[in-house]
């Protein structure tokens, strides 16, 4: 099957346009005239080059572009559009250029015979493997509608969880911005103003004035600017090769959870993650091995992955989930206690929907009381930082103004 664009008329004159996929354009044109349609025109469209070029200056496809797609394509097939219907009116109404011409890929996957699932895995920076298993175990069960209505819902809670996380982290960036630009703007072109009325006067410089003033000149010389990109160069460099050691991430990650108070929101949010997933997963009838390998890589932490993956073990020997939780320390008690009674009651999936909600409140309330905590604390470094500079650059002015009253 290829993509074509069509051209048609109405009796009534009006014109139409639009894109199917077919064999050849003799199919094509059996399709337009069986709509009652006159063919105009028929163009064969290669889909990877028609979005090639505008693919390259698009932006990426976030969550929220993933889960608009979820959306209207269960409203699509609920509504009992068919399956290849449905992906070509999903690429003619969407936004996105990068996810259009995924679409399309995906489309093409399905006309040629593969399943959803398979022609969605062939695109997994896209579509992630939670979404792939969800997806198939829709297809097998025939709930393929449930089951896209189902990610819609989790992809827009994480992109809402996201989406707070990153206007808590706006306020403190853009403090630190501007006192890092204002620092450098006092030690780059004023201090050196007053450092050579200073030594114009020969009088002696307090501490304070004399580190302001090294520091001053450091930042002034070549060198000083090479050695802090060079720092910070290296620092980076060295991180992205220390991440390529799975020892050194877990360190890492371990390291992370017990940050004092971020660390416990951090914690909260791995919580949230997987019961979420899990109940995703668990409630479109992936086998619980499955869902607890997909769970664990979309922790995004290789503790929290490794303590499931003991979980699906656990499982495997036909023991319960809850023992390497308990153990691992990672998920309070409240969690693997929700879990055993899930598990004996046969309501895992939805003792997992509620402490997903409990848990992503948590982590509401946590945020916004961090935000109200940050802006005070920045506003008091940045004054003790300002502070520090105004009374290096005033302290000798005050010592000369003294000598100049004693004459």
């Amino acid at each position: 099957m290829e993509s074509f664009n069509f051209k048609a008329r109405r009796k009534t004159g009006e014109v139409v346009v639009g894109v199917i996929n077919a064999a050849n354009e003799a199919a094509v044109a059996a399709y337009v005239r069986n709509q009652g349609l006159m063919v105009t025109k028929i163009a064969k469209t290669d889909v990877q080059k028609k979005y090639f070029w505008s693919g390259l200056f698009a932006g990426k496809i976030t969550m929220y572009d993933v889960a608009i797609f979820c959306r209207q394509f269960a409203t699509l097939v609920g509504a009992g559009v068919a399956l290849v219907s449905a992906m070509d009116i999903l690429i003619e109404q969407t936004d996105n250029i990068k996810l259009k011409a995924v679409i399309s890929g995906v489309a093409q996957n399905v006309h040629k015979g593969a399943s959803l699932s398979e022609a969605m895995n062939l695109y997994p920076k896209v579509f992630k493997p939670v979404m792939i298993h969800m997806i198939q175990a829709g297809e097998a069960g025939g709930i393929l509608e449930t089951v896209l209505e189902q990610l819609a819902n989790q992809y827009e809670k994480d992109y809402r969880l996201r989406a707070r996380l990153y206007s808590a982290m706006i306020y403190p960036a853009a403090v630190l911005s501007v006192a890092v630009v204002a620092v450098a703007v006092i030690l780059t072109f004023v201090m050196p103003i007053f450092t050579d009325l200073f030594k114009s006067l020969n009088t002696e410089m307090p501490w304070p004035t004399r580190v302001v003033m090294d520091l001053s000149n450091f930042i002034k010389s070549g060198f000083g600017i090479s050695f802090i990109i060079a720092f910070v160069a290296s620092i980076y460099l060295g991180y992205r090769q220390a991440c390529k050691s799975q020892k050194f991430c877990l360190r890492r990650d371990i390291l992370l959870l017990k940050v004092p108070v971020l660390g416990k929101l951090y914690n909260k949010i791995i919580i949230t993650r997987f019961a979420a997933t899990f109940a995703g997963l668990s409630r479109s009838g992936v086998p619980i091995l499955t869902a607890l390998t997909v769970v664990s890589k979309a922790m995004g932490n290789l503790y929290a992955e490794k303590v499931l993956l003991e979980a699906r073990s656990n499982v495997q020997k036909g023991l319960g989930l809850a023992g390497p939780m308990r153990k691992s320390k990672l998920f309070p008690s409240m969690v693997f206690n929700m879990i055993s009674i899930g598990e004996e009651t046969g309501s895992l999936d939805y003792m997992l929907d509620k402490v997903a909600v409990f848990y992503g409140n948590e982590v509401d309330d946590m945020t916004g009381r961090l935000q109200a905590l940050l802006e005070p604390v920045l506003i008091i470094f940045m004054g003790i930082v300002v502070g520090f500079i105004a009374v290096a650059m005033l302290l000798p002015m005050f010592d000369i103004v003294t000598k100049v009253g004693n004459l």
